[in-house]
């Protein structure tokens, strides 16, 4: 990371600092070459002092229409951010798979800097929520900049919404919206097993995160292009999720009848959530009145 940041700095102080442009650019490059050349070489792994929430990752195995998920985070946070773990396993029946909500979590200054994640709604009133993020190590705390230099594995995270969900609301008082999607079960359920799969190989083959390539965002829109066989192309809201609900808008996929200002104005949950404070009944709770019949 350190290192990564220095890189930033040197480029920049050469960019400014020479007058020709032409000089600027050679020593640029030669600048850049093994710094390059140094994090191209660096290799992912599974076998590092992870941070307790980062210390498995999730796999599922797979039996016709039921998929057991192995080792899904369950994690109680207090207010200044400690835990009690807690992992558990869990059956889903493929055909119970009712409905999808795109998790929507802002922070930061910038506007655009969100975390991008999905729940998936069973018939059996359970919730599963997937979620693509940075492999964390003990004392290690995210950077875009970092993020670009391979210095974070990528994980899927496969969580209670208890862990997920709280966490962004009790805990980090990020503002997060709960939408329901369009994309009724059969999708859902394409959707679902497209991500055990990638979360199964990432299990066996670690991998490193991209800020730009291979982030929570991004891996959404590529399960989103395999599942429908469309491509998405280069596209801003991708690359800054907080605008993720602007596309689902162009995709036909908000709730029907309704634009990003009325689903803004609707499903947001943080309210809902600190009244609830993290009970048994929290993923009813931060629904109340979201969808007709709750």
């Amino acid at each position: 990371m350190a290192l990564a940041l220095l890189w930033a700095a040197g480029a920049l102080a050469l960019v400014v600092g020479l007058r020709s442009r032409q000089r600027a650019f050679g020593a640029l490059a030669g600048w850049t070459a093994p710094v390059l050349i140094f994090f191209l070489l660096l290799s992912p792994s599974n076998d590092r002092d992870w941070e307790a929430p980062s210390s498995r990752t999730a796999h599922a195995t797979i039996d016709g229409r039921e998929v057991t998920l192995h080792d899904v985070r369950d994690f109680r946070y207090a207010e200044d951010g400690s835990w009690e773990p807690a992992w558990y396993d869990a059956t889903y029946d493929l055909d119970e798979l009712e409905r999808t909500w795109f998790v929507l979590t802002e922070f930061g200054e910038m506007e655009g800097l969100a975390h991008v994640m999905l729940s998936f709604e069973f018939s059996d009133d359970r919730f599963v929520v997937l979620s693509v993020e940075i492999r964390r190590q003990e004392g290690e705390a995210y950077h875009p900049v970092g993020g670009a230099f391979r210095q974070y594995e990528l994980m899927y995270v496969v969580a209670d919404e208890r862990d997920a969900l709280a966490l962004r609301t009790l805990v980090h008082r990020d503002s997060t919206w709960l939408i329901p999607m369009r994309a009724g079960p059969e999708k859902s359920a394409e959707f679902f097993m497209d991500m055990v799969h990638r979360m199964n190989d990432l299990h066996e083959e670690p991998m490193w995160y991209n800020t730009l390539f291979n982030s929570c965002s991004s891996n959404l829109a590529r399960h989103y292009e395999r599942v429908n066989d469309l491509r998405l192309g280069w596209d801003r809201r991708i690359f800054l999720p907080g605008f993720g609900d602007e596309l689902l808008e162009e995709l036909d996929l908000l709730p029907e009848g309704m634009d990003r200002q009325a689903v803004r104005a609707r499903f947001q949950v943080n309210d809902r959530a600190l009244a609830d404070g993290g009970s048994l009944d929290f993923s009813r709770a931060i629904r109340e009145g979201s969808l007709p019949g709750r």
